[in-house]
């Protein structure tokens, strides 16, 4: 059994993998101040009479990895931490392929892996990022933009007369009081963003069709409002790690 952890800016979430699949998981509060206790408390409900043949880790915020892999060295003999100096199976195109965020190389992965290339990989989240892979496996690069609670709470904190709002959505255009009017501008109007997005990458790269992957908390919901049709994998992240480390077995 593989444990894969995904670490996010807001949220952990980790997975039992088995052959691929996920069979169980847990999410919990980043929580960068706190120590390695914190995160085995967590992890225990999870991998407690389990039999851990190794871990993998991607991680975008650097102050918890210490404590995590000091959590998880009871797991396993070592933690993997995902990076571009892995074997993915990718050619990372990136400027400077360290700064590729170990998020988007493991949803990438795990995209081409599950539905094959060329693919966009959208990942919506703390931010919304776009993820392109051509046909010959090599990342591209991508775009990264607020996520839709980031903008909604930017909008809270910046104007005085906008409250901090429920995420929801509506299926209006126009609204006709403050909160429709911001649930429109915040949820709907990403769908328009991820569609022209779209657009711009076929244009770009002068193809009619490219597969189109989306994964985060908010996907299903907003990829419903695309006029592209997006698959939906939550699972996504943690079939690119499985991937990963049997890549890096060795």
């Amino acid at each position: 059994m593989l444990l894969g952890i995904d670490v996010g800016n807001t949220n952990i979430v980790a997975a039992l993998i088995d052959n691929g699949e996920v069979i169980a998981q847990c999410r919990y509060a980043t929580a960068k101040n706190e120590k390695a206790l914190y995160h085995k408390k967590k992890l225990d409900h999870l991998t407690s009479n389990q039999d851990i043949s190794g871990v993998i880790i991607s991680s975008v915020v650097p102050e918890v990895n210490d404590d995590l892999k000091e959590a998880c060295s009871e797991l396993a003999e070592a933690s993997i931490f995902v990076s571009a100096g892995l074997d993915t199976g990718l050619d990372i195109r990136y400027d400077h392929p360290n700064k590729l965020g170990a998020d988007l190389i493991a949803v990438a992965v795990g995209a081409v892996k599950r539905y094959g290339a060329p693919v966009i990989v959208i990942d919506i989240g703390t931010a919304t990022t776009f993820s392109v892979i051509n046909e010959d496996r090599e990342y591209l690069g991508g775009m990264i933009a607020p996520g839709p609670l980031t903008s909604m709470r930017a909008l809270a904190s910046a104007a005085s007369q906008l409250p901090e709002i429920e995420p929801d959505f509506t299926d209006s255009v126009i609204g006709t009081n403050t909160i429709d009017c911001m649930k429109i501008g915040v949820f709907n109007a990403h769908s328009v963003m991820l569609d022209g997005m779209i657009e711009k990458v076929k244009d770009h790269l002068k193809l009619s069709d490219i597969r189109l992957v989306a994964t985060g908390g908010f996907s299903e919901k907003i990829t419903r409002m695309c006029s592209h049709k997006i698959i939906c994998d939550q699972d996504l992240i943690f079939a690119g790690l499985y991937d990963i480390y049997k890549r890096n077995l060795k």
